[in-house]
């Protein structure tokens, strides 16, 4: 058997005829019964040279090397079928299909189009029937076995809409060869277009929307979305799926080119092939003709004739049996009305690539790779052009219409080339392909068709949101797209842009609704309000907007019970600060830019960001120039404070501080004094000069009690605690920790606390008191879950690590350890993963894995080195034990290699290195 990549294959596939009714009558002898099918058809198939690769539901696909091999397992089949004893009180009826066509093997299963047209053409036949396309017809003309016929059934529409197929029967003369007329589009009228493809995924979408269609109550269901979404061909693809439940017929209003509600009548009358005598009212011949009739009528595109909904609804109200399946960009708001949003197709996250394998699982890299094959016929997913295909379907949203045009430039452009030019996606997204709408030939035009729908209160707020990143709320909205002469209720536009698929609601963790748009959309909205050549003025209102939430989320400013609540903004919000900052960098608005860089520290210590944040301050710093002596001083603070957060105390960074130092007190601004204070401190204590560390910080401590800065009085006394733990001084450190946790609980600062709370875990600890170490640990970690506090989240992991190693627990200390690291290397926080791989090396050779503990200990050394981090006593004394084994029982000139391996190796390795075992 042949299960190359490529290749002609014939494909026999079987289904068991109204098997969903048998189980629910038989349900105690239909798993027998199915046992024995299986049985049956497997035997038959290997006897005759072919494989079943795949059980659908009932049946099963399988694949063989020639057409012949095929046909004569059918036969078989059939007449074993025939002849078996069935366990249910009626025998069971196999509908067969043969087909044979080019397709691709790939992890035990095979793709292509071939696989979509054997199953269209078995789903049109009938219980004890075997069909064979043309294909097959050609194939097996010649070699027909004795007593075997065709019966030539004619051109059949098959229900996948694609170009008509020749169907063929088998006729046998000892098998029953009468049978119903075929399950095909032709069995009852229609005028359903074929497609020249067929449709790619959206099986959840078609059965959801064929079940929908087909209730009793509902006689108007309106697929919505915005443009290049498939709202059509979906559409028509579950007209077809469900054709043989309407008496009279299905059929396509497409309502593109009417401009006239008063035409919309006309357009059904037109596609239902009927004229009306110039002196009759369209509508009242329509309503005497569908009186009567059991039909779907497809109303395409009805955002087009959106004031003509009530006739819709008239048309229902007169026509009992009507059922009307609309696509519109909006909701028709009539009574009765269901609607269904169609979602983009789903796409994997490029910076989280799953196995090859796996990635077949999205329907967005399906639909580029088949799309890309009708140019390519050689083009294949591979390892080399995965990470640019699931770039490709991420930049598009998932959008179809998008892919499929940008797979169509896979003739010149390779994906890796294809992903550096969708920057230009409006320009370079266009089709050749002549027979399509012009709406549908280029990206830009599909979303030119919706904005051209808009009236001009929701054509300015579309343009304006456009400076948004990562979405905004009706506040938002109303503070940044509406200038102070402009009168429009913006709550009413928004929705009106929510019911046109032009921006999408979502409620999330807050009760403040928020609009989010596909990355599509919004790019389309920031090129039209460029071209409008007011996007400097809108994205300065925006950038002032988030300067003011900037200011509120200064970190001295999160000492009160709403601290969650804010760190659940800065969730939401920390991509429109960072939006702002770039603009304002680029644009030469210093002064607006160091109020926006307030939020730095928030971000980090909330989501992380921090090389992102040093870059940010890295730009203002080349503008220092032109800002005011008190704005130079808190982007040097700010610059300087980021980097040591990362493990930079470097003598550049230390002069940041004493720069920005000079500075704060030359402004006379105290709490500037004081948090370059405190920074010179930290920086003085990593180096051991606790002495003067000790100093530094006693002075922030006096300028935070007099100005009243709660949050710096707090860390001010845990940084006094630290350094005297840092000398072993437990007691005196204690005493701070308490101070600093009795301010924290009185003053509500929560942030704070979570922190004391880990400095007294580490005291107990010490202390050889490991439950209130544990306490202190778990409650550090539940606060910090709470507040969303990803960097406070990640050190409580490594501290109850290291607790769950004093107690001898070694999987769940390698648990925790790896979900440190994990955190960390999410945060970019080189401290911490020198620290933890220190840790983690300590317990790999507590296992006996001395060469990964010594591998994992030169990556430690690397990191620790680069970040000026000093290790703690026990990370000190797993390092010289490590050293010392690695001697003894390697020798110097092994022990050297392995951890030259370790400084080497990339995290990605190192992970592999510390796999941790579940714990149940």
């Amino acid at each position: 058997m042949n299960y190359g990549p490529t290749g002609t294959i014939t494909f026999l596939a079987t289904d068991i005829q109204r098997s969903t009714e048998m189980w629910e009558r038989y349900p105690s002898s239909m798993p027998s019964a199915l046992e024995r099918h299986d049985a049956l058809l497997g035997s038959v198939v290997e006897e005759h040279g072919g494989k079943v690769f795949k059980n659908v539901g009932d049946g099963v696909f399988t694949a063989f090397d020639s057409a012949p091999q095929a046909v004569a397992a059918a036969l078989a089949a059939q007449r074993q079928l025939t002849e078996e004893e069935w366990s249910t009180p009626e025998p069971l009826r196999v509908r067969m299909a043969i087909h044979s066509g080019e397709a691709e093997a790939r992890g035990g299963d095979y793709f292509g189009m071939a696989l979509n047209r054997v199953a269209r053409i078995l789903a049109a036949g009938h219980g004890g029937q075997v069909l064979l396309s043309q294909a097959v017809e050609r194939l097996v003309s010649e070699r027909f076995p004795e007593g075997v016929a065709l019966r030539d059934l004619g051109l059949r529409s098959l229900k996948d809409l694609t170009e008509p197929e020749r169907v063929f029967q088998l006729v046998m003369a000892d098998l029953p060869d009468e049978f119903p007329p075929l399950n095909t589009l032709d069995a009852r009228p229609n005028n359903l277009p074929a497609q020249a493809t067929v449709v790619v995924g959206r099986s959840r979408e078609i059965e959801e929307v064929r079940k929908l269609v087909l209730r009793d109550d509902a006689r108007v269901v309106t697929l919505t979305g915005p443009s290049g979404t498939g709202k059509t061909r979906l559409g028509v693809q579950v007209a077809a799926e469900i054709v043989d439940a309407f008496e009279h017929g299905v059929f396509l209003v497409d309502l593109a080119v009417v401009h006239e509600p008063d035409r919309v009548a006309t357009a059904i009358l037109e596609a239902l092939e009927v004229e009306a005598d110039g002196a009759d009212d369209p509508k009242r011949v329509l309503a005497e003709l569908l009186s009567d009739r059991q039909l779907l009528l497809v109303l395409d595109n009805f955002e087009q004739v959106l004031v003509a909904a009530p006739y819709v609804a008239d048309l229902i109200r007169d026509a009992p049996r009507l059922t009307v399946l609309v696509t519109s960009q909006a909701p028709l708001r009539i009574r009765g009305e269901h609607e269904y949003p169609v979602p983009p197709l789903a796409f994997p996250n490029p910076k989280r690539l799953p196995p090859i394998e796996k990635l077949t699982d999205y329907e967005s890299v399906v639909l580029f790779t088949e799309r890309a094959r009708a140019v390519v016929p050689s083009f294949q997913l591979s390892e080399g052009n995965a990470q640019a295909v699931a770039e490709i379907v991420h930049q598009l949203d998932g959008l179809p219409l998008a892919i499929e045009l940008a797979a169509a430039r896979v003739k010149m452009f390779p994906p890796q080339a294809l992903v550096r030019r969708l920057g230009r996606r409006f320009d370079f997204l266009t089709s050749g392909t002549r027979d399509l709408p012009d709406r549908q030939r280029t990206l830009r035009g599909a979303l030119s068709w919706s904005y051209n729908l808009l009236n001009e209160d929701e054509k300015a707020l579309f343009l304006r949101q456009g400076v948004f990143d990562g979405g905004f709320t009706i506040e938002a909205a109303e503070r940044v797209c509406v200038a102070e002469d402009e009168h429009f209720d913006v709550v009413e536009v928004l929705s009106s842009l929510v019911d046109k698929s032009l921006l999408r609601l979502s409620h999330g963790e807050t009760e403040e609704p928020r609009f989010e748009r596909l990355r599509t959309i919004r790019d389309f909205s920031i090129e039209l309000l460029e071209e409008s050549g007011e996007a400097d003025r809108w994205r300065k209102r925006h950038a002032e907007a988030f300067a003011e939430l900037a200011e509120a989320l200064e970190p001295s400013r999160l000492s009160d019970s709403g601290a969650p609540e804010m760190l659940a903004k800065l969730a939401y919000e920390s991509e429109n600060i960072r939006t702002a900052l770039q603009w304002t960098l680029k644009t030469g608005e210093g002064a607006l830019a160091v109020r926006l860089a307030q939020a730095l520290p928030t971000i980090w210590f909330g989501r992380g960001f921090l090389e992102d944040g040093r870059r940010i301050l890295e730009k203002l710093e080349a503008q220092i120039d032109t800002l005011s002596p008190l704005d130079r001083a808190h982007a040097i603070n700010l610059s300087g404070r980021l980097a040591q957060i990362q493990g930079d105390n470097s003598p550049a960074t230390i002069a940041k501080f004493e720069e920005s130092l000079a500075l704060y007190r030359e402004t006379g601004h105290d709490a500037g004094t004081a948090r370059a204070l405190m920074n010179i401190g930290n920086a003085r204590s990593r180096e051991r000069a606790v002495g003067e560390a000790r100093a530094l910080f006693e002075e922030a401590l006096a300028l935070y009690e007099a100005i009243g800065d709660s949050f710096g009085v707090s860390a001010a006394l845990m940084n006094l605690g630290d350094s005297y733990l840092a000398q072993g001084e437990i007691d005196q450190a204690e005493r701070y920790f308490c101070q600093a946790r009795d301010r924290s609980q009185r003053d509500g600062n929560r942030v704070t606390l979570g922190f004391v709370n880990q400095y007294l875990g580490v005291v107990a600890r010490q202390r050889g008191d490991l439950d209130t170490a544990q306490r202190h640990h778990q409650d550090s970690y539940d606060l910090f879950t709470e507040l969303g506090a990803q960097i406070g989240i990640a050190w409580s992991q490594f501290y109850l690590a290291g607790l769950a190693r004093a107690r001898g627990e070694v999987d769940r200390a390698r648990e925790l350890y790896c979900e440190a690291l994990s955190s960390f290397r999410e945060l970019k926080v080189g401290a911490g993963i020198g620290c933890t791989l220190s840790c983690l090396a300590g317990l790999e050779v507590e296992t006996g894995q001395l060469e990964v503990a010594v591998r994992l200990l030169g990556a430690a050394n690397r990191i620790l080195k680069t970040v000026t981090m000093t290790r703690s006593t026990l990370e000190r004394d797993d390092c010289e034990r490590i050293l010392e084994l690695g001697r003894d029982a390697l020798g110097e000139e092994a022990l050297e290699r392995l951890l030259a391996e370790g400084r080497a190796l990339e995290l990605d390795a190192l992970d592999r290195l510390v796999q941790p075992q579940p714990v149940n």
